[in-house]
């Protein structure tokens, strides 16, 4: 049989123009979807060079656009864009006129810590919000989809948002965990892309609706405790999780 002609598939690169993209696109897919509202949530990138794309402060995101993504430094100083001397006629559609979000401490955080981590993707979803509010962990034992896609999830005590509490207060979770509820403030995806962390955030607010109206009919049943460790033994962060707090 003649050798075929087809060459193997190389991976895509994505340029800094499309991550800006696509992270302008994932945040009106989940304005569209009623994960957050307004100028709520932020989301952020790492560039391959260490760099950091992030939302800009107080945008709309149900109308931001790639001109509303910021770039800054790992260490979050502003790239030159940002800097107050940005060249007189630099066009509006790079970053002169944005900041980043005020919650740049917590991605910055999330980054230091875990070198695999990619995208960050911060929202205000109702339901699991709900369970964050109430000081009520998202069980792992009821649903197959919660162990399988999103993997343990941290309950994180209260920390301001915008201020390095709300950093100091995930970082005992970070190395185990890549969701993460947050006190009275919404929830934290971790991902190795931005659509794996919006699949993440996206499938923590499924699961938490379904969760909340199993409730209302009378309580949620658990899966066989033998199922249930199956099901934890495909995501690699159980065992580590369950030396901080696996839900």
């Amino acid at each position: 049989m003649a050798a075929s002609s087809i060459a193997p598939t190389e991976p895509t690169v994505i340029d800094e123009h499309g991550l800006r993209v696509m992270l302008a696109a994932a945040c009106r897919r989940l304005h569209a979807r009623g994960l957050l509202a307004g100028a709520e949530g932020n989301l952020s990138c790492r560039l391959p060079d260490g760099d950091l794309l992030v939302t800009a402060s107080g945008v709309d995101k149900g109308a931001i656009d790639h001109t509303h993504v910021v770039r800054v430094h790992a260490d979050g100083t502003p790239c030159h864009e940002e800097r107050a001397h940005a060249l007189p006629g630099d066009p509006r559609t790079r970053d002169t006129t944005c900041r980043p979000s005020s919650e740049l401490g917590m991605h910055l955080a999330c980054y230091a810590a875990r070198a695999d981590v990619r995208a960050i993707v911060h929202a205000h979803p109702p339901a699991a919000t709900g369970f964050a509010a109430a000081g009520i962990p998202i069980p792992a034992d009821v649903l197959p989809e919660v162990p399988v896609v999103v993997g343990p999830i941290a309950l994180v005590p209260y920390g301001r948002p915008g201020t390095p509490a709300l950093a100091d207060a995930m970082r005992p979770f970070l190395a185990t965990h890549e969701v993460f509820l947050l006190a009275n403030h919404g929830v934290t995806a971790l991902g190795t892309s931005i659509d794996d962390a919006l699949l993440r955030m996206e499938s923590v607010e499924q699961s938490a609706r379904i969760l909340a109206v199993a409730r209302l009919l009378g309580g949620a049943q658990s899966l066989p405790p033998t199922e249930a460790a199956v099901l934890a033994s495909l995501h690699p962060r159980y065992e580590d999780a369950s030396r901080t707090n696996c839900t």
